[in-house]
């Protein structure tokens, strides 16, 4: 694992416990990227029930980039990270850290 990718986990980790942290959408696409980087492909066999609507999405997310390495997971993390900031909090200081 890259440390970019290291310190962008934590600096996400640290979002989803704010009232003003990324919406569902933006949650997934972390997710997303998070579960390939570490996991790699989502396993067809443990696709959750129609009824777990949240899982399934988290599922369904995770799923749609398979085949894709873990290298450019952890890249696409990171830039997802900077889009977000760039939008919502541009005074950060990890960001000139992430883009450097």
């Amino acid at each position: 694992m890259s440390s970019q990718f290291e310190k962008a986990v934590a600096y996400v980790q640290g979002l989803d416990k704010t009232a003003s942290g990324p919406d569902a959408t933006v949650k997934l696409e972390f997710y997303k990227f998070y579960k390939q980087a570490t996991v790699g492909d989502a396993d067809p066999t443990k696709e959750p029930s129609v009824f777990s609507f949240v899982e399934r999405a988290k599922w369904k997310a995770w799923d749609s980039i398979k085949g894709m390495s873990k290298t450019d997971a952890e890249e696409n993390y990171v830039k997802q990270l900077i889009k977000y900031l760039k939008e919502k909090h541009p005074n950060e200081p990890i960001l000139k850290e992430l883009e450097g």
